[in-house]
């Protein structure tokens, strides 16, 4: 009977939870937020432009393909820059947009003229000069690029990687933890848009934070610096993008982990499984954006000369790979 109630009460916990969610998401992502606000457009540009890009970097690539986003491109941009708001995303977009005039010049000539006719007004209402982002657009990349990541040994890499939940006396120097972002910036997301934000706290701040995480019993306390990951609700329009933000903010955590450990910085994942009450307090006290959504607490530092780790061994591949086929 009393695991029947258990049960029972775990699902209405679980409604009350989705329900939270929704209210987050009805609220604060970007299905109302107006083109106005540099937040918002960044993202939209983004997500415009990256289809763009998607367009040049095919090989075979069908001529006149991806005027639409073109049009919408240089629609926003023509409004950020009147009304003096642009953001980083609409710096790359005027890139992104001649690169898409180049490529298309000689199979629509009038169109293209008359685009980048729109692109010069628009760069002559900048007050300072726009660069040129070659990063953007779309790229040659050889193989021999490409195998400039291979390690020589990736199982010495993956499989040394442990969570610490002690860590030694010295200090995160900050132009490492700079270089691990840098490189976690990599990961893929919905549309490249890149919705994460890390949040980094020391000392008391990070003890206060850690007083709302159920996890870190025993060891939080020696805990110096924490990061909180999360993720901007603004990316997400619709629908069916309504679990997207978990799912970019998780694949950014993982990379930002690995890229900490490449560098010699240890890392304990502290996960935010909290009902709405929980994650309303913690807001309270830890003063993020009411935008962004937690996906973790992390726990870094520089590991000792020898420390003592939970073995966490791991399920046989047979358990969690199937081959599907089509007979």
């Amino acid at each position: 009977m009393i695991n029947t109630v258990k049960i029972y009460a775990r699902t209405v916990m679980a409604g009350f939870g989705f329900l939270y969610d929704l209210s987050r998401y009805a609220r604060y992502s970007g299905w109302r937020s107006s083109l106005r606000s540099v937040e918002a457009r960044n993202y939209y540009m983004v997500k415009v432009y990256h289809t763009l890009e998607k367009s040049l970097s095919f090989t075979n690539r069908k001529p006149g393909s991806g005027w639409a986003g073109a049009n919408a491109l240089i629609n926003a941009l023509e409004q950020s820059f009147m009304l003096n708001v642009t953001g980083y995303h609409d710096l790359v977009a005027i890139t992104v947009l001649k690169k898409f005039a180049e490529a298309e010049k000689a199979h629509q000539p009038e169109k293209t003229a008359e685009l980048i006719k729109r692109l010069v007004k628009v760069e002559s209402l900048s007050k300072q000069a726009i660069p040129f982002h070659d990063n953007s657009g779309a790229l040659n990349y050889a193989r021999a690029e490409f195998n400039k990541g291979r390690l020589i040994a990736p199982e010495d890499f993956f499989l040394s990687r442990y969570s610490l939940r002690e860590f030694s006396d010295a200090e995160i120097r900050a132009e490492e933890l700079s270089r691990a972002l840098e490189m976690a910036m990599k990961s893929p997301s919905a549309c490249n848009m890149q919705s994460w934000h890390v949040y980094h706290l020391e000392g008391e701040l990070a003890q206060q934070a850690l007083a709302f995480q159920d996890g870190n019993r025993g060891f939080g306390h020696k805990i110096k610096d924490l990061l909180i990951i999360t993720t901007d609700l603004r990316a997400f329009v619709s629908a069916r993008e309504r679990y997207q933000h978990w799912i970019d903010g998780g694949m950014f955590s993982m990379s930002l982990i690995l890229a900490l450990h490449s560098i010699g910085i240890a890392s304990c994942c502290l996960n935010w499984s909290k009902s709405g009450k929980a994650d309303i307090n913690f807001r309270k006290v830890i003063k993020i954006s009411p935008q962004h959504s937690v996906i973790m607490m992390l726990a870094i530092g520089y590991p000792n000369e020898q420390n003592t780790v939970c073995a966490s061994s791991r399920r046989p591949i047979t358990e969690v790979y199937t081959k599907l086929s089509s007979q």
